[in-house]
């Protein structure tokens, strides 16, 4: 694989790296591993108008091989079939100076056999970046190209940052679809400005839920690129 380089206009680099170099960095980050969703159509015909997916692992570590830490409070009644409490976009915009933001907000779980959010607050985290930087990933992941039913897309990001805490949940587990909701007024939980991030495509090696599981452990690496932006 080619080192991807920007054109005239373009802020961002992408080399490519290989596993035995992600054994060994060493950088406190924030790792989110995924999988987008099968109803994501580029042509506007899917559910969403975004590429969309759902998270299995978020933590800290400092290296790939290391187990994840300060894991976000998760409810594991709300991630079972037909439910989802973390969710993931990419979007395309003005990021200004930098590679990429990273929004994390408050979002409430979905059941998708009920067709609507429940009582109950997850979390979306929402990774926006310039024409550049989404170019480079619609070549890297396939953000861009629709997939039919059950075939998922699996990721990992890897964001420098130190660790910094995830809200408790809130709502009322136990009257979820009551018509008076309690949860109201979601929070935003972390906004951070990237110059540098690790984007890997994974297959999982299992299907059973982790508690802070290695990223390395849990993945087999297909290919990983670290993505810099360009000074000047």
């Amino acid at each position: 694989m080619s080192e991807l380089e920007p054109n005239a206009a373009a802020r961002v680099v992408a080399t490519p790296i290989e596993s035995e170099e992600l054994r060994r960095g060493e950088q406190a980050s924030l790792f989110v591993a995924g999988r987008l969703s099968q109803y994501f159509s580029a042509t506007g015909e899917g559910a969403f108008n975004a590429p969309y997916g759902f998270l299995d692992d978020v933590g800290f570590a400092s290296r790939w091989a290391d187990p994840l830490s300060s894991l976000p409070p998760r409810n594991m009644v709300f991630c079972r079939d037909f439910m989802e409490d973390r969710f993931f976009w990419v979007r395309s915009g003005d990021c200004g100076p930098c590679l990429a933001s990273v929004e994390i907000n408050e979002h409430l779980v979905e059941d998708y056999q009920m067709r609507g959010p429940v009582d109950y607050t997850g979390f979306q985290v929402i990774l926006g970046c310039g024409a550049d930087v989404y170019a480079v990933l619609t070549k890297l992941v396939g953000i861009d190209g629709s997939r039919a039913f059950g075939d998922y897309l699996h990721f990992v990001f890897c964001i420098p940052t130190p660790p910094f805490a995830f809200p408790a949940q809130r709502g009322r587990p136990t009257d979820l679809y009551a018509r008076i909701k309690s949860v109201k007024d979601l929070q935003p939980i972390k906004r951070l400005e990237v110059s540098d991030m690790i984007v890997a495509i994974v297959n999982r090696r299992t299907l059973a839920r982790s508690d802070g599981a290695p990223i390395l452990d849990r993945y087999e690496i297909l290919s990983a690129m670290r993505l810099v932006l360009v000074s000047g």
